[in-house]
């Protein structure tokens, strides 16, 4: 499939791929043969060197903040080019890509805006959101939905230098994660193809593989389905239990949801399917589907959690026989070591709800779970607004329904225990036998490339917090004043998860969504990770926002001293002879720089 170029003075280049020009012998080049046609400049580069040093930790070296107003996912997906020495941010406000220059040191500001209209206008599609970013040497890939979000949307290719369009490729319904591989010859994007409001709409989950060898301008774009594992197709029988279908009335293709994915070292993509508690691996070159592989729950048996938010006890970690977390990974990332391919998952867990704002009579006249006051006058019945939820499969641990001699049973009924828990609504009642499952593992796994687990980190994110701030344990990303608020939720909450190979040793690095902060890990050996720092770059004596309402934002307007709300993206970079991370924070708007210590 081919592209034409966007009508600019970068029509007069051919259609070979980047090549990242320099006057330095330290520039990395390309690894395909198309080379500088677009005679993009690249910046001098000095690369760390070697040593026998391990890494011991995180230094804060700087914040931007975006020019938007608080929880507005204005600093979501942040990614890093070589050639031009920036960061480029997913900011959903206005539609565009902020631009983020690096002084010396590594402290990050605003320079400018990629403007996504040039994207629209080419592709000749109305586009909602930008999703995802992701650059390498000298191009830069956005993954942007359609203004319907069940309709197609596409991956937009820019100039790293000039910010000008190259071209678009279509992608499919919400791509919601973009990602160039490791050699820069493919882009991928997850199309994760949520369902609209009242699920009356459901488009196919995919992944579009964009397969650059012979240049941007003649990329072959391949859309890789899921429907051979529909039910009554070839392959649906290697699907296991363990793979979540939770919506009857989807097929099985409908029903997965593509979140994340990473380039593994051995022509391998892997995908999170996270609402469907499973990862899908494709071969790269045979652009095909090798596997889905369900990742089963994690034990609380052994392992403890807080999952209570009314027991007025903050960090109250107990232990529950019969309960399990579903993984249902946000962010993976992946690494080889001796020739093995790894995959890490930050477990964040998900639930589904879908739902639309109408009456309480509309929302009854539907057969739908009416969210708003129950006790209404007949003319608020009629005519007040309130939402109506069209599809949910989570209930509270006190409305689930057991048998009498289920080992939870009395848990589930205890406020300080499991009955505040958000737990997976089976279709009937829960045998004695019977797992109760809950969202999320409130940890980190590593798995082999068949999806088999090889590490978790238990309850451990739980107890390093709580020996950093148990006065704030649990809190959520937009209040500090809100301890104990996500232990009926997901704890912590992992979201954002980055690997790094640093003087032959391997690193990941685990971001928390709720209470915040990087975990840094030692992952070198993968079934003995070893934890080694943790940094949180929040201020939880400030106000969240300049103005406040018993700890809610009341103005719209972030408070910069209260640092750094809701991790949502990490990435590594190496520039200056030093390694850093850049971390997107989406409630704060911030996108903070840290230098790596060792």
């Amino acid at each position: 499939m081919k592209h034409t170029l966007a009508l600019s003075a970068l029509a007069l280049a051919t259609s070979a791929l980047i090549g990242c020009s320099s006057n330095s012998s330290t520039s990395t080049a390309t690894s395909f043969s198309a080379v500088e046609s677009y005679n993009i400049q690249c910046t001098t580069r000095i690369e760390p060197q070697p040593s026998e040093m391990s890494v011991s930790g995180l230094t804060l070296v700087g914040t931007s903040i975006a020019d938007a107003p608080f929880g507005t996912s204005a600093a979501e997906i942040v990614s890093y080019d070589t050639c031009t020495d920036k960061l480029y941010v997913v900011n959903a406000q206005g539609k565009k890509v902020d631009v983020l220059s690096l002084s010396e040191s590594g402290e990050p500001s605003a320079q400018g805006q990629i403007d996504l209209t040039s994207a629209a206008t080419q592709s000749g599609i109305a586009i909602g959101a930008a999703n995802s970013v992701s650059a390498h040497q000298g191009l830069v890939a956005v993954a942007i939905e359609n203004e319907n979000k069940q309709e197609p949307g596409i991956i937009a290719l820019y100039r790293s230098d000039s910010l000008e369009l190259i071209t678009t490729y279509p992608a499919g319904a919400l791509p919601d994660m973009v990602s160039f591989s490791k050699d820069g010859q493919y882009i991928a994007a997850a199309n994760e193809g949520e369902p609209n409001a009242d699920y009356s709409i459901d488009p196919e989950g995919s992944v579009t593989l964009i397969d650059l060898k012979s240049g941007p301008l003649d990329a072959v774009v391949t859309q890789i389905d899921f429907r051979e594992f529909n039910e009554g197709n070839v392959r649906h029988g290697e699907l296991s239990s363990d793979v979540r279908i939770s919506h009857p009335n989807a097929t099985v293709a409908q029903d997965l949801e593509p979140e994340y994915l990473a380039f593994g070292d051995n022509g391998q993509l892997f995908v999170a399917l996270q609402e469907n508690n499973a990862l899908a691996s494709i071969d790269v070159s045979a652009k095909r589907v090798t596997g889905i592989y369900g990742l089963g729950g994690k034990s609380w048996q052994d392992a403890k959690l807080d999952a209570s938010n009314k027991d007025k006890i903050v960090g109250n970690l107990q232990s529950y026989p019969m309960l399990e977390g579903l993984y249902m990974p946000d962010s993976i990332a992946s690494y080889t070591v001796d020739g093995q391919t790894y995959i890490l998952t930050a477990n964040e867990g998900d639930g589904r709800e879908y739902g639309f704002d109408t009456t309480q009579q509309k929302c009854d006249e539907l057969g739908y779970k009416w969210d708003g006051d129950e006790d209404q006058s007949k003319t608020d019945y009629q005519s007040k607004q309130d939402f109506c939820i069209a599809y949910i499969d989570e209930v509270r641990g006190k409305k689930l329904k057991v048998a009498n001699d289920h080992p939870l049973a009395s848990a589930l009924k205890d406020n300080k225990q499991l009955a505040r828990l958000k737990v997976i609504k089976p279709e009937g009642e829960l045998a004695a036998d019977q797992k109760v499952q809950a969202f999320g593992a409130r940890s980190f796994s590593i798995w082999n490339d068949k999806g088999e687990r090889v590490y978790d980190s238990g309850d451990e994110f739980a107890n390093i917090v709580l020996m950093n701030d148990k006065v704030n344990f649990n809190s959520t990303n937009d209040n500090n004043d809100s301890a104990d608020d996500r232990s009926d939720d997901k704890g912590v909450e992992p979201e954002a998860i980055e690997v790094v190979s640093i003087n032959d040793r391997h690193y990941a690095f685990i971001g928390l969504e709720r209470h915040g902060g990087i975990m840094v890990y030692d992952i070198t050996t993968p079934s003995q990770a070893l934890f080694v720092s943790y940094v949180n770059n929040r201020d939880f004596s400030q106000p969240v926002c300049t103005k406040v309402d018993d700890g809610d934002c009341d103005n719209d307007t972030y408070n910069p001293k209260a640092g750094d709300l809701g991790p949502e993206s990490i990435k590594y970079f190496t520039r200056q002879g030093q390694h850093f991370i850049a971390v997107g924070n989406e409630v704060s708007g911030t996108t903070s720089v840290f230098r790596i210590d060792f």
